[in-house]
C-alpha cells in the first residue's frame, strides 16, 4: 500500500479586532513564530494610517503565535471590516508571499521612510540590562512623529533582534517608546559590548 502523504499545513493567519473607547485592540495569530513581526506590522499600519501604541507578543503550546496590539488611528477613524480584510491581505502577502516590507511600500508610495531622517537633537536613548530580567530594556524619547515605531522596528530587524513588547506613552507632542528586546539567535540579552553600540548607531543616524 503506497504509504499516506504527509498533510502539507497551511499557513495561518488570523486577525481580529475589539473597539475600545479611543483605541483598538487588535489580535494576530500566526502558524510559528518570525523575526520581523511587529516590522511588518508596523509597515501595514503605517500605510493603512494606524499608530501602535503597545504590542505585546504570546507563544502558545501548539506553537501557534498570538500577538495583541493597541492601535489608534491618526485621524480617529474607526476599524472596519473592509480594512480589517485589507490589512490581512497585505500581512499575508508579507509573511507567507514572499513579498519584502520596501517592496510594499514602493507599490504603496510609502518608501521615502525607508531613508528619512527625524533630525530631533532632543531625542534621547537609553540600552540596559537588568539583573532581573532576561531581556535588554529600549527607552526612547523624542518628538512624536507618524511612522517613526517603523524605522525602529526596521531597525531591530535589520540587527536580528526580537521585540518581546512594546509600549508608548505620548505628552506634550514627545512620545517614549519602551522596548524589551533579546537576540533571534540565541534568545539572550543583546551584548552591551557588541550589540548595544550598533543598535545605538542605527538608531541615531535617522532620529
Amino acid at each position: 500500500m503506497t504509504p499516506v502523504a504527509e498533510e502539507i499545513k497551511k499557513p495561518i493567519l488570523h486577525i481580529s479586532c475589539v473597539p475600545r473607547k479611543d483605541t483598538t485592540l487588535l489580535k494576530i495569530s500566526l502558524s510559528q513564530d518570525d523575526l520581523g513581526i511587529l516590522y511588518r506590522v508596523t509597515s501595514v499600519l503605517f500605510h493603512h494610517r494606524w499608530d501602535i501604541l503597545e504590542a505585546v507578543a504570546e507563544t502558545a503550546s501548539d506553537g501557534h503565535v498570538q500577538d495583541l496590539f493597541v492601535i489608534r488611528s491618526w485621524d480617529g477613524a474607526e476599524m472596519t471590516e473592509n480594512l480589517l480584510s485589507q490589512i490581512r491581505s497585505d500581512l499575508y502577502a508579507l509573511f507567507y508571499e514572499g513579498k519584502s516590507v520596501a517592496m510594499y511600500l514602493r507599490e504603496n508610495a510609502k518608501e521615502e521612510i525607508l531613508v528619512r531622517k527625524i533630525g530631533d537633537s532632543e531625542a534621547s536613548l537609553k540600552l540596559y540590562n537588568p539583573i532581573s530580567s532576561d531581556f535588554t530594556v529600549m527607552d526612547l524619547r523624542m518628538k512624536d512623529t507618524p511612522g517613526i515605531l517603523f524605522q525602529i522596528t526596521e531597525a531591530l530587524y535589520h540587527l536580528g533582534i526580537d521585540i518581546i513588547s512594546f509600549t508608548a506613552n505620548s505628552f506634550d507632542g514627545k512620545i517614549r517608546d519602551s522596548f524589551l528586546l533579546r537576540t533571534s539567535l540565541t534568545g539572550e540579552k543583546l551584548d552591551e559590548k557588541t550589540m548595544f553600540p550598533m543598535l545605538r548607531a542605527k538608531l541615531e543616524s535617522f532620529l
